[in-house]
């Protein structure tokens, strides 16, 4: 009994001590936390904490909501982004630095924009809406800093799942089939749904401290954590090994060198996929990456309509970046059906270090890039001029 005693007074009270049971399930929890507060030593550390989140998740945000240490559950997750962000994108990251090395240090920087904001604006709007839901539905003790490292815990499942399937895809160098990025979607948006709704009790409950997680709840969870980490280390290698072997593919695109070939769909009415066009040889060529919300690229578009008039010998090829159905509806409407209109992959636009819009590319016959007009250029019919009569 005074072992008891002393384990409760260290929490705080007997009434925090049950406060952040409840916050982590039930009055057994609570027991638990304080008999094993002891063997389980000082507060878990950040890949403890990781793994609590995928393997005792009422623990995780118990932790979370401990006030003592207001704002590590934001750290958290910004060293987990930091290290998904390179098992997921270290090759897109060298192809951006490589760029900005090679050319111009402004465009290594609106290019690891550019990845940054494709990786996570999606999954951090989803963590900012859910932390507004928790502050508004916690009620007279609500606490904008509380429901935002509750927040945390919850979209942690967002970065995992989208850790795994990369790594897959890495593997097996190839890019998961649609079912396959449909089941991953649903999987990671479930389960964080899952831990908001456990965040609600804790978001509603009074401010106090939380006593350590029992080690029946540390042990596992610092081996989930320890296979995060893995799972990163692992994606970061297979991501070394391709650049190893593929340096010709991250080099930086630049004049004089041989254009890298692909094959995009074409967009069809409606936005549906049509046949394929692959950039080949014997044609000059005029790449132009726009998107539905460029007003530049609009306004550069009848220009490039009119050169492709002009010039039926020329293949003017606009990589839409964005939406196909309103691409399409686009050059309906302006009758720019003379241009050869494709939906990028995502990787046609990375491969030639497209990093602001316009982004216009003159290509000769022999498949050399003759001019790279970055932002906007009215030098593209010069070049196409020069291109036709190289021989």
């Amino acid at each position: 009994m005074t072992e008891t005693r002393a384990v409760a007074e260290g929490a705080g009270d007997a009434g925090a001590a049950r406060a952040a049971a409840a916050g982590a399930g039930d009055a057994g929890a609570a027991r638990a936390a304080a008999a094993g507060a002891g063997d389980a030593g000082a507060a878990p550390g950040l890949i403890t904490r990781i793994g609590l989140a995928v393997v005792r998740p009422r623990w995780a945000l118990a932790v979370a909501s401990d006030r003592r240490v207001a704002g590590r559950s934001g750290t958290d997750l910004i060293a987990l982004i930091a290290i998904v962000l390179l098992a997921t994108q270290l090759r897109a990251l060298a192809g951006a630095v490589w760029l900005g090395a090679a050319i111009d240090g402004r465009l290594a920087v609106g290019a690891v924009t550019r990845i940054l904001t494709r990786a996570l604006v999606l999954d951090l709007s989803f963590l900012v809406v859910g932390a507004l839901v928790l502050w508004l539905g916690a009620g007279a003790r609500r606490n904008l800093g509380r429901a935002f490292d509750l927040a945390c815990v919850a979209a942690i499942p967002l970065f995992l799942v989208s850790l795994a399937a990369a790594v897959v895809a890495r593997a097996i160098d190839a890019p998961l089939p649609a079912p396959a990025l449909w089941l991953a979607t649903g999987v990671a948006w479930s389960w964080s749904g899952a831990l908001f709704a456990l965040a609600w009790r804790p978001a509603r409950l009074p401010p106090g401290a939380t006593p350590p997680p029992p080690r029946a709840a540390v042990v596992p969870a610092r081996r989930a954590g320890w296979g995060v980490v893995a799972l990163c280390v692992l994606g970061a290698a297979l991501h070394v090994v391709w650049i190893a072997q593929n340096l010709e593919l991250i080099r930086p695109v630049e004049e004089d060198q041989l254009a890298p070939t692909f094959t995009l769909a074409e967009i069809g009415p409606g936005g549906a996929r049509g046949p394929a066009f692959t950039l080949g040889r014997g044609r000059v060529t005029v790449l132009d990456f726009w998107a539905t919300w460029c007003g530049p690229c609009i306004k550069a578009m009848p220009k490039l309509a009119a050169l492709a008039a002009q010039h039926p010998d020329v293949d003017v090829v606009a990589v839409n970046l964005d939406d196909a159905v309103a691409a399409r509806a686009l050059f309906e409407r302006h009758g720019w059906m003379k241009l050869r209109l494709v939906a990028d992959d995502g990787e046609v636009s990375q491969r030639y270090n497209v990093s602001s819009i316009p982004h216009s590319v003159v290509i000769d016959r022999g498949g050399v890039v003759r001019h790279i007009a970055r932002g906007g250029s009215s030098s593209v019919e010069a070049a196409v001029r020069a291109a036709l009569f190289r021989k």
